[in-house]
């Protein structure tokens, strides 16, 4: 029965993703089927799934190497808490693209997107778990360049592909030497070897740029040129989160010295990021920013050696993120904007959707008793625990952070005045932000049985409850009243642009590439032309060498024939030839038998009968003659 389960909450995406795609419709239905469809599946498989239960399930494949997919605790709670966080984004995404442009690409890639994150959570072996990573990559292209005809839009996809294919190399790298190490397809899930310094830092590659981590921040700053619900379900539970999920499933096999640099990349993301996001001036950017940063906590807490605290925000951020950008894009629809400047005060006219917006930035914070309060702490615990102080002043000053910008947003959002939007099916769209505003509100209690279950733990800690609600007060506070002035224009510009030197993404990649790629073709025309070329001449020389074989092959087929023929010619000749001289010889013979007769001695006798006997053999050898011709 589990097996089954299993199957539909894979396949009914996959479904819904083909219909779409064959029938360009741009009728939300069947993806709606599809999405509900998985979460039963899911649900189902939760349910029916002990916690010390795992079933690998092989089919398809090579014959020493069949494709898995493994139905255990961990997994099916990944795909349930995706399913969930999907199904209020494309509830809410129904009345968002209502009016919308481009809804017969949107909605089946919206379910590829899905397909292919629910094929990596249950993937047991890397030729699947790899196939989920790359659709997921595609389908992100297409849903970001849903509006293509929009400049940043086209922009925005392209970077995100491309920064994101670059550090995909880390996971083929990585895959390959931990498959050489095993010796097996499967993804190891018991510590029997662990895999090399060098195979672990190419899986930080792959997660640095899946999950937005420094220096692959940017491409996420580009991806908010997509519709809204894009931007939900590539920020929750779905792609950036992708990069944390992999170092789940690897944490059992990671060497101990990768660790360190694992959780001092989540450091540096958690403090640099959380700046952008404080300088931001758009909503969706700052959101953007901050969702660097809260992953940037899930790597800092595994390099600490608490993936539980990691497992635990992981939860939580789905939910909390998801939330906030679904709000976000109330604002935008309603204002036509996500500046600070254009939506001010847009919170009195939207109160439902600000007061939910409100909820969800208190639990980003780290306010009891929402689900944010239990997986921050847990992971400022894990770094006081870790002895390192690096990873103890990051994760203080990201919780500072991260009070600080949602509090900026806040205040924006409440002061100012703005009139009262237009928006069409806003309930739709309210309908999918209380389905995940509930598991904000109440699902930090059910957060640390859960992760038990998996066999992680959360640290607790009265140090870190302080640490924490002191940071996250003082945060609230500094973002109430922050001015832009606060911090050094020179500064403010280049966190708000992400950092970027020398022109940035632009010019440090995208131009190379262009020239590269420009250089690489014309050598390839210059290459293909003397091919062309030696082809063409190769062609002529068979086709005369084909021409001279063949006239050499006739002429010696008439030289057989003529010989043959002067054979039998000569044959027959000689044959004449003998039976003539026989002929002769026999006239001869018998001329002297009848010739002694006529011998009388005398000369004019004997002269007569010579001529006589010369014109016979003459008339005899003219008529031989004829004969032979």
């Amino acid at each position: 029965m589990s097996e089954l389960f299993l199957w539909i909450l894979i396949l009914a995406p996959i479904g819904a993703a083909l219909f779409g795609y064959i029938f360009r419709n741009g009728s939300s239905l069947p993806h709606l089927i599809g999405v509900s469809a998985s979460l039963l599946g899911s649900l189902f498989l939760f349910l029916n799934i002990s916690q010390s239960f795992s079933q690998k399930i092989e089919f398809g494949g090579l014959a020493d190497f069949p494709f898995v997919v493994v139905a255990n605790y961990q997994n099916a709670l990944l795909a349930l808490v995706v399913s969930v966080v999907a199904l209020a984004i494309f509830i809410y995404a129904k009345g968002y693209m209502e009016a919308e442009k481009g809804k017969r690409w949107f909605w089946p890639a919206m379910s590829l997107f899905l397909a292919a994150m629910q094929v990596l959570v249950m993937a047991g072996d890397w030729f699947l778990f790899i196939t989920g990573w790359e659709l997921m990559g595609l389908a992100s292209f297409l849903l970001i360049g849903t509006w293509h005809e929009k400049k940043n839009a086209r922009l925005g996809s392209v970077k995100a592909f491309m920064l994101t294919r670059f550090a995909d190399m880390g996971l083929y790298a990585g895959a390959f030497l931990t498959i050489i190490t095993y010796n097996q397809l499967a993804v190891p899930f018991s510590v029997t070897q662990e895999i090399s310094v060098l195979a672990a830092s190419c899986f930080l590659l792959a997660v640095m740029g899946k999950s937005a981590q420094l220096p692959f921040q940017s491409w996420l700053s580009g991806a908010m040129a997509g519709p809204t619900p894009v931007s939900a379900l590539l920020h929750s539970a779905t792609m950036v989160g992708a990069g944390a999920l992999l170092l789940f499933k690897i944490y059992p096999i990671l060497p101990e010295e990768a660790l360190l640099y694992i959780g001092i990349i989540g450091c540096l993301t958690i403090i640099l990021t959380g700046l952008t996001a404080i300088t931001s001036k758009d909503l969706k950017q700052m959101l953007a920013a901050s969702t660097s940063s809260q992953l940037g906590f899930m790597l800092l807490a595994i390099g600490a050696g608490f993936p539980g605290a990691a497992f635990a925000h992981w939860l939580a951020h789905a939910f909390m993120k998801s939330t906030l950008f679904l709000g976000a894009g109330v604002f935008q629809q309603g204002y036509e904007s996500t500046q600070y400047k254009k939506i001010a005060g847009s919170g009195k006219q939207l109160k439902v959707t600000h007061y939910t917006f409100i909820i969800a930035a208190l639990a980003l914070t780290g306010i009891p008793p929402l689900i944010g309060y239990w997986s921050k702490d847990g992971i400022l615990e894990a770094s006081l625990i870790s002895g390192n102080w690096f990873f103890v002043v990051s994760g203080v000053l990201g919780a500072f952070f991260t009070a600080s910008y949602v509090s900026i947003a806040v205040r924006w959002l409440w002061k100012g005045k703005a009139e009262k939007p237009s928006i069409s099916k806003k309930n739709l769209m309210l309908t999918g932000i209380f389905i995940l505003i509930i598991l904000v509100i109440a699902g930090g209690f059910g957060l640390e049985p859960i992760v038990k279950k998996i066999g992680y733990s959360i640290p607790k800690g009265k140090w870190s409850m302080v640490l924490g609600l002191v940071a996250a007060l003082f945060g609230l506070l500094t973002g109430w009243f922050y001015r832009e002035n606060w911090l050094p224009g020179t500064f403010t510009k280049f966190s708000r642009e992400n950092y970027t030197l020398a022109g940035g993404y632009q010019n440090l990649v995208v131009n190379p590439t262009l020239k590269t790629a420009n250089f690489f073709q014309h050598i390839d025309a210059f290459i293909l032309e003397y091919i062309e070329k030696i082809g063409y001449f190769g062609l002529n020389l068979s086709q005369t060498i084909f021409k001279a074989d063949r006239n050499v092959k006739t002429a010696v087929w008439e030289i057989g024939n003529s010989g043959i023929w002067l054979s039998s010619f000569s044959q027959i000749f000689d044959l004449k030839i003998l039976i003539s001289i026989k002929t002769i010889a026999s006239s001869i013979k018998e001329s002297g038998y009848y010739g002694k007769k006529w011998q009388s001695g005398l000369v004019h006798k004997e002269l007569a009968i010579t001529i006589i006997s010369l014109l016979i053999l003459i008339f005899i050898l003219i008529i031989s003659l004829i004969e032979l011709l």
